[in-house]
């Protein structure tokens, strides 16, 4: 490899295009080729309708090092006989850049022209792509986002316009934050609920907004929760007894689907992710659940608020050296093998680091990590309580580790995802499904079965860091998704799942306290008090 060479792609950046292009360079100075061909000839060839079809294999070897190519192909001005052939391939690069890893952020300003294309379909394709690289709220940027929401042609171009908008870096500027709240009367509900989500990122918290956001919660019933969660950011005093009555919804599960049943189970969700700072509506919660057929939901949700307020808590120091599993769980993630490592895979090898330590710590890592996205299935399937019976069903076992408890969370826990979930809930349930199976069903695990569980632990690891970096909306149209959310890079994802796996096993591994049984006792107090309360 030429000096050259190997500085361009240390210094290649995918938030910074001139390195990229750079990288290119030094690529076709160095005339590398993969079987044979360059990593442009590979890509003309997947063009070419009568290219082979090993292309398509091919056409990703150069990395970052492919991005300059893809956008010199979109830049290039067809004659008029060729304008349809050159949407299609306007579309085939956007598609392939869409699939570059890592996501080359720094490509936004050279996409801002294909906002003007003839073609919606282009359009829409550019904002989706911008959308998933969160641009930087730049004066060019909003300008051309701007625009595109006034386009009186297509209601699909304003929806991911708006998309756009909801998944900007950084801070919310005033004018985006001002536009936002023009949108909420809108006709459409998905421009409504993304705007919603652009004033959830509103930050500071601004009360202001309080106002706005209770009379949209009032005129619409289509995007109740995303108005909720807004109102929680921004004045969450006034959130927390709407967001009860809301869960209120769930107590009877209708005979078909129900909107409001639902929103109620949504809002239960919502509970539960507010942590301590919702510890003063457990009772209610409580009392909700005794005959609710959302009891599942409601006892995960009483479980991470009682979770969060004891980890606030103060314990006396551990005396002792720490056990070989505490300075595992406290170590870094490793430095990658290779560029071509997924992040996943550097969390499964800090995982499986911590998880040689026994069984038992194994099956808390995986119930942590699947814990973290299950929120994804709770949203797009709150009809299904499935998965949440599943995870009680292993923190079963973990308070009283049984073979019978072992067979009934395996059983429990083992099940498909539908076909027609996003991404990230289709990701959640199979992490579930995945992880279960670190349980042993004939005692501890032998030094020869090891790797068995090993595997196991892998593929929940893997499912669940896809949960959280893939888009929490489907392709195509948005009606495939309740949620309006964006997702995290795969780097922030596994940074997430490290972090909820250091904050249940360390206690436990600790001895401080236990986040599974001692919030079980917790819950079950608290439960007797509730129901012995006149």
């Amino acid at each position: 490899m030429s000096d050259d060479l190997a500085r361009a792609r240390r210094e290649a950046r995918p938030d910074n295009l001139p390195s990229l292009r750079r990288l290119d360079a030094a690529l076709q100075r160095a005339d590398i080729r993969w079987e044979g061909r360059t990593a442009r000839e590979w890509l003309a060839l997947y063009f070419d309708p009568e290219g082979p079809e090993e292309a398509q294999e091919h056409v990703f070897d150069a990395g970052l090092g492919l991005v300059p190519a893809l956008l010199e192909m979109l830049e290039s001005s067809p004659s008029e006989q060729w304008r349809e052939s050159a949407k299609e391939r306007q579309l085939g690069c956007l598609s392939m850049l869409s699939a570059v890893r890592p996501e080359p952020t720094g490509v936004v300003p050279a996409l801002l022209f294909l906002l003007k294309a003839p073609s919606a379909r282009v359009r829409r394709e550019t904002l989706s792509l911008m959308a998933k690289l969160r641009p930087r709220p730049t004066a060019a940027v909003l300008r051309a986002v701007f625009a595109c929401l006034e386009d009186p042609r297509d209601v699909e171009v304003r929806a991911r316009a708006a998309q756009v908008l909801a998944r900007l870096s950084g801070a919310v500027p005033p004018r985006v934050r001002a536009v936002a709240l023009t949108l909420l009367r809108d006709s459409q509900r998905w421009i409504r609920r993304f705007a919603l989500v652009v004033l959830e990122r509103v930050s500071p918290p601004d009360a202001g907004l309080a106002v706005p956001l209770e009379e949209q919660l009032l005129l619409d019933d289509d995007n109740r929760m995303e108005t909720l969660r807004a109102l929680w950011v921004h004045a969450p005093e006034r959130a927390l007894g709407l967001l009860v009555e809301e869960a209120g919804n769930a107590r009877e599960r209708p005979g078909e689907r129900s909107i409001r049943f639902e929103s109620g189970v949504r809002a239960i969700s919502l509970l539960g992710s507010c942590g301590v700072r919702a510890v003063s509506v457990v009772p209610d919660l409580l009392r909700l659940r005794n005959g609710s057929w959302a009891q599942v939901f409601i006892d995960a949700a009483v479980d991470d608020i009682l979770r969060d307020e004891l980890r606030g808590r103060r314990y006396p120091p551990v005396s002792g050296v720490p056990s070989s599993l505490v300075e595992a769980l406290r170590a870094e993630l490793p430095a990658s093998l290779n560029a071509g490592e997924r992040p996943a895979d550097v969390l499964v090898r800090w995982a499986i680091a911590c998880a040689g330590q026994g069984t038992e710590a194994r099956v808390r890592m995986m119930l942590a990590a699947t814990r973290r996205v299950m929120r994804h299935s709770d949203d797009e399937h709150p009809e299904d309580d499935g998965p949440r019976r599943g995870l009680a069903a292993i923190e079963d076992w973990v308070c009283a580790p049984t073979e019978e408890a072992a067979r009934r969370a395996r059983r429990d826990s083992n099940l498909l995802p539908s076909q027609t979930s996003t991404p990230a809930a289709y990701a959640a349930v199979w992490a579930l499904a995945n992880g279960s199976r670190c349980i042993p069903l004939s005692g501890p695990v032998s030094l020869e079965e090891s790797d068995t569980y090993d595997r196991a632990l892998r593929a929940c690891l893997s499912s669940a860091s896809r949960a959280l970096s893939v888009s929490t909306w489907g392709t195509g149209e948005f009606e495939t998704s309740t949620r309006a959310q964006g997702s995290l890079s795969s780097s922030e994802g596994v940074r997430a799942l490290q972090r909820a796996i250091q904050d249940e096993v360390l206690p436990w591994a600790l001895g401080t306290w236990d986040p599974v049984r001692d919030v079980r006792r917790e819950r079950s107090r608290l439960d007797a008090s509730v129901l012995s309360a006149p």
